[in-house]
């Protein structure tokens, strides 16, 4: 299974989000970085907090930890929307992070 890190920003905000390749959608709600190092060590432990500092140096060059791309390229044909239906980097950031920190 892919599993990537990606970080949307906007109203003053950075959050950090865990992304699933296998059904093109985040896994996580939005989260501060401090929130997102916290989680994800609890995932994955010691052994993947090692990997953590290249996958968020990519994370803050391109918006995504995947290699070799854009986060725009990333997120092009999710499914992250109602019905599965492919919604916009900012319905995305509205719908998991914005959304998700209300409730």
């Amino acid at each position: 299974m892919g599993r990537f890190i990606i970080k949307l920003s906007g109203e003053g905000r950075d959050f950090y989000l865990e992304w699933s390749t296998v059904v093109d959608v985040p896994i996580t709600s939005g989260m501060s970085l401090k929130e997102f190092k916290k989680y994800y060590r609890k995932e994955y432990g010691s052994e993947g907090m090692r990997e953590l500092p290249e996958r968020l140096r990519r994370v803050e060059s391109t918006g995504c930890s995947a290699p070799h791309t854009t986060l725009d390229n990333f997120l092009s044909c999710n499914r992250a929307g109602d019905n599965e239906e492919e919604i916009s980097k900012e319905e995305i950031f509205k719908k998991y992070c914005l959304e998700r920190q209300a409730k």
